[in-house]
C-alpha cells in the first residue's frame, strides 16, 4: 500500500484550515485502499490537540527534536524528509501557506524528486500521479505528472472541502530524527504576530476586498461592516497597501496572496492582472464599480455597475435583515 504524508501546520494550538482540508481530502483517498495516510506535527503539541488530528488522521505521528521548538525552514524540512525517507512516503502533500511555500521546496531537494506547487486539484487514482496547477496568472491549468516518486505537492488552501471529525480515533506515534543543532543555523530570536486571531485570507471563505476606488482609509469601514454581516475577512489592492490604507497582510494579487474563496467581492477595484492572478480561482466573484467598463467584469460571476458608497451600505442592510442580524 502507497503512503501519503500530510505535513500538519499549526497556528497556536489549533491546526490550520488547510491542514484539516488535506487531511479530509485524504482520509476519503484512503478509503480506496490504495493509499495509507499519515499524518505529521513538527515540534510540541497539546493533547487536545492530538485529540482532534486523531479523528481526522488514522496515524499521527509527532516529531519532538528540540530544534523543532520553533519554525524553521531548515529544522522543518530536515525532519520531514528524514520521516518520509523513512516511511517510504510515495506523496508528501502540505498546504501551499506561508509556511508550505517556504520549506517544502527544501524537502523537494533533501529528497531529490520533484514538486508541484499552489496545486488546485489532485488526481489521485492516475498513474503516474497527476495534479493541476494555475500558470500565467491563473489564465491557463497546467497538468503536472510524477514519473518517479516520491512527489511532494503543496495544495491551494480551500481546494478540498473540509470534513467532519471522525468517530474513531487513529494511531499516535512520537518520534525523534535525530536532528542536531549543528545542522540549523537559522535561529529564532522572537515572535511577533501583529494580527494574532484574525482568519488568514488564504484560509478564508469570504472575502471583500476593496481597491482604490474607496478613496480613503477610513471607507473600508464599510467593507469591514459588510464582511461582518457574511462572516468574511477584508482584501485590499496592490494600490491600497502603497496608499498605507491597508496593511500588506490584507493584499491580494501576485506580489501579496493567492486566494481561493467561496465568495469574492471586489469593491472599487479596477481588475488589473497582478490583482487577479490573486484572486482568479475564487469560486464566485461579485464586483461591483461604476465604470461598466472595468476590467473586472470580465472575471465577475455577478456585476453591480453603481456607486460603491451606495451600493456597499445598501448591500450590508439588505444582507443583515436576510441573514437575522
Amino acid at each position: 500500500m502507497e503512503k501519503i504524508i500530510v505535513f500538519v501546520e499549526l497556528k497556536g494550538d489549533q491546526p490550520r484550515k488547510a491542514s484539516l482540508e488535506l487531511l479530509s481530502e485524504a482520509r476519503n483517498v484512503a478509503a480506496s485502499g490504495r493509499y495509507e495516510v499519515g499524518a505529521v506535527v513538527l515540534g510540541p503539541m497539546s493533547e487536545g490537540l492530538r485529540e482532534k488530528l486523531l479523528s481526522y488522521a488514522g496515524k499521527l505521528v509527532n516529531i519532538t527534536d528540540p530544534v523543532l521548538d520553533a519554525y524553521t525552514a531548515e529544522g522543518y524540512s530536515q525532519a520531514l524528509s528524514a520521516f518520509a525517507i523513512e516511511e517510504g512516503a510515495r506523496i508528501v502533500v502540505a498546504g501551499a501557506t506561508r509556511i508550505g511555500r517556504d520549506f517544502m521546496p527544501r524537502v523537494a531537494v533533501l529528497l531529490a524528486c520533484g514538486i508541484a506547487s499552489d496545486v488546485t486539484a489532485v488526481r489521485w487514482m492516475d498513474e503516474p500521479l497527476t495534479v493541476v496547477r494555475p500558470i500565467y496568472g491563473g489564465k491557463v491549468l497546467a497538468e503536472v505528472s510524477f514519473s518517479s516518486s516520491p512527489a511532494v505537492v503543496t495544495v491551494r488552501p480551500n481546494t478540498f472541502a473540509l470534513g467532519e471529525p471522525g468517530e474513531s480515533a487513529g494511531e499516535f506515534f512520537e518520534r525523534q530524527m535525530g536532528i542536531s543543532p549543528d545542522r540549523v543555523r537559522t535561529k529564532v530570536i522572537r515572535i511577533e504576530e501583529k494580527t494574532k486571531g484574525k482568519i488568514d485570507l488564504t484560509e478564508a471563505d469570504v472575502i471583500v476586498s476593496g481597491g482604490h476606488g474607496m478613496r480613503a482609509a477610513e471607507n473600508f469601514k464599510l467593507l469591514e461592516d459588510l464582511a461582518e454581516a457574511i462572516g468574511g475577512v477584508v482584501g485590499a489592492t496592490r494600490s491600497v497597501v502603497d496608499a498605507k490604507w491597508r496593511d500588506h497582510e490584507d493584499q491580494v494579487g501576485k506580489s501579496g496572496k493567492t486566494v481561493s474563496p467561496k465568495l469574492y467581492i471586489a469593491a472599487g477595484i479596477s481588475g488589473a492582472i497582478h490583482h487577479i492572478m490573486g484572486m482568479g480561482t475564487s469560486k464566485v466573484v461579485l464586483a461591483v464599480n461604476k465604470d461598466p467598463n472595468a476590467p473586472i467584469f470580465k472575471h465577475a460571476d455577478y456585476g453591480i455597475v453603481g456607486d460603491l458608497f451606495q451600493v456597499v451600505p445598501a448591500l450590508t442592510e439588505a444582507l443583515k435583515k436576510r441573514l437575522g442580524k
